[in-house]
């Protein structure tokens, strides 16, 4: 399997709204003035809208063990 390029793994952050200000405004400038990088991101952005929507809907005992294991964890950090 190929390796994606950071180049790939900042826009895809990005496409995902995971980037700080400064990435984002570096990105924005290099899209307008980059043709391959905004075919890059515009073709990832398709590939993302392709995607399944899918809800998740947790069982009330997942939950409820995610939350149990939650304070458990939460008093050992601080007792």
């Amino acid at each position: 399997m190929e390796e994606l390029s950071t180049q790939q793994q900042t826009l895809i952050r990005y496409l995902y709204n995971e980037t700080s200000l400064s990435e984002e405004i570096t990105l924005k400038n290099t899209m307008a003035t980059n043709v391959a990088v905004r075919e890059e991101y515009n073709s990832l952005k398709r590939s993302k809208e392709a995607l399944p929507k899918v809800l998740f809907n947790p069982s009330f005992s997942a939950l409820d063990n995610i939350m149990k294991y939650s304070r458990s964890t939460a008093t050992e950090h601080y007792c």
